[in-house]
């Protein structure tokens, strides 16, 4: 195949992002009736299933991504970093590879990626001119693919990002109640002295010795599997980095697939229908919903498509939920939106940087998941190491700083239809400053110490949270302005910042404060 002919044919596969015609595929498809759907299967629809199955209520969930069960000699989930085709999720707006900038390597760069095989993988990578954006594919959501770090913002913080809730309730009920959901751990002092963990352990001495706040991070891990993994019972994964951007072989990380997710399930008021792609909703005219989905074969091909009509429809798609009630705006499936959708994006203030320090060997593996968490005298920045697979470590620790941006992005509409990003790494200039000064003072007191920071004019992204902000385009509850009976819950709803930690925990407990003001909404709600 010519050059010419490969590019022609991944245009025309990928399209432009216009708008598409949902009437029309809704014609052949075939239809189905719940009385709730939910869109999602990561955290916040994950929790959503198990507290309304608890109270009584059925729901489908729909996945995208497939089931991924876990096999006790494990191979469950391909390596990272690698080419298995069962890794990336490859579909119209996903690759595994930045796309370049300047000719003539945008000219191959579309070439290679046009000739990758498409496959229903893991690991979501969305591409777009200002950002990469990474998040899981497959039921459990980004609970496969995350660093289950499970860290409860300062109250400085938390008042600055949620200067209208209650920090009371939620580091007294809704922090502990998500804890509980994702089955949070503290990591054991005891794993600091095995040799995957002399990073951990290095990090966590200068980290204690800065007199700042530390913790200990609390994880979604077992440890028990952990050891396991160290005493040659159970297959190696987090032992060895293999958990970070893939799933956890061994079984130690528990992804909300095998935790609140299952428990919804063996109620028998929830079912998960795992390779189902929704591609549009609208509001129904009797009342309530229709959402159309693919439901596709693992290597991406379409077997059918189905529209479920329900009374009551959850967003929970993360990153995907902004796009999907735009797209729906667009093509007037939800004419009633709040304008303000698509706007409080933002990548969580994320730094990256590496230290290379004489106390930690070149060749040393390094397990996860992290073990501590400091903060600056303000509560307002958090860093952690963050281990990866090698070769990524490349002899050196990882840190991940999380700040707040001083501006934030938006998803909108183009001219051409497409829902694309408008969002500036620039945005988060001041957070990534904060956040490389406490790394400075971190690492000054690691032996020979040289830090080398991460500043791409295109990040890769890993924390992406906003375009549905809570209070603005919804109520406190989640509930979409303009359209009853439509919610979002999920890390839409946050404002682009968790303030100085990982997204995951704040995500849950956010959720469980909106579906304390909603959970009646579903009781004794039928379909017209």
């Amino acid at each position: 195949m010519s050059l010419r002919k490969l590019i022609r044919g991944h245009i025309a596969k990928r399209g432009t992002g216009s708008r598409h015609a949902p009437a029309a595929e809704a014609a052949s498809a075939r239809e189905e009736r719940h009385d709730v759907v939910i869109v999602g299967s990561g955290i916040g629809g994950a929790i959503t299933a198990c507290r309304l199955a608890e109270a009584g209520v059925g729901s489908v969930v729909l996945e995208r991504g497939r089931h991924w069960p876990l096999d006790p000699k494990g191979g469950t989930f391909p390596h990272f970093p690698s080419m298995d085709r069962r890794l990336i999720w490859l579909d119209d707006d996903s690759t595994p590879f930045p796309p370049l900038r300047d000719a003539p390597w945008s000219t191959l760069f579309t070439a290679v990626e046009a000739a990758l095989p498409r496959s229903t993988g893991l690991l979501d990578v969305v591409t777009e001119e200002p950002a990469v954006i990474v998040c899981g594919a497959g039921v459990g959501g980004g609970t496969l693919v995350y660093g289950a770090v499970l860290a409860q913002p300062p109250e400085p913080a938390f008042r600055a990002v949620f200067p209208a809730l209650d920090h009371d309730r939620f580091d007294q009920v809704h922090y502990p109640r998500a804890r509980d959901w994702l089955d949070a751990a503290p990591f054991p002092a005891d794993l600091l002295d095995e040799a995957p963990y002399t990073a951990h352990a290095l990090f966590d001495r200068a980290a204690r010795a800065t007199g700042l706040p530390v913790e200990t991070i609390r994880s979604a891990f077992d440890f028990d599997a952990v050891r396991d993994e160290l005493r040659g019972t159970r297959p190696r994964a987090a032992t060895v980095g293999q958990y970070h951007f893939t799933g956890c072989d061994s079984g130690a990380r528990a992804s909300v697939d095998r935790t609140c997710l299952a428990r919804a399930r063996a109620t028998g008021l929830t079912s998960v229908r795992a390779l189902h792609r929704v591609t549009s909703l609208e509001q129904d005219r009797p009342g309530g919903y229709r959402v159309l989905a693919e439901h596709l074969a693992e290597d991406g091909t379409v077997v059918d498509r189905v529209v479920f009509r329900c009374g009551r429809l959850v967003l929970a798609a993360g990153v995907h939920t902004p796009r999907l009630l735009l797209a729906a705006r667009r093509d007037g499936g939800l004419p009633h939106l709040h304008p303000s959708v698509g706007e409080g994006w933002g990548a969580n203030g994320d730094h990256l940087a590496v230290v290379h320090t004489s106390g930690l060997p070149a060749d040393t593996v390094q397990g996860g998941p992290s073990a501590t968490m400091v903060h600056d005298a303000t509560g307002t920045v958090g860093l952690m190491h963050s281990p990866l697979a090698a070769p990524l470590n490349a002899g050196g620790m990882v840190l991940l700083g999380m700040g707040t941006a001083d501006r934030f992005g938006r998803w909108t509409t183009g001219p051409d239809g497409r829902v694309r990003l408008d969002w500036d790494a620039r945005y988060e200039a001041g957070a990534r400053a904060r956040a490389e000064d406490l790394m400075r003072e971190v690492t000054g007191l690691l032996p020979d110490a040289g830090l080398t920071p991460v500043n791409p004019s295109r990040p890769v992204v890993t924390h992406a949270t906003g375009g549905v902000r809570l209070g603005t385009v919804t109520d406190w509850h989640g509930r979409l302005r303009g359209h009853p009976g439509l919610y979002c819950l999920d890390g839409a709803l946050l404002p682009g910042t968790t303030g100085s930690v990982n997204p995951a925990l704040t995500i849950a407990a956010v959720v469980d404060h909106c579906l304390d003001g909603i959970i009646d909404d579903f009781r004794d709600q039928r379909l017209p």
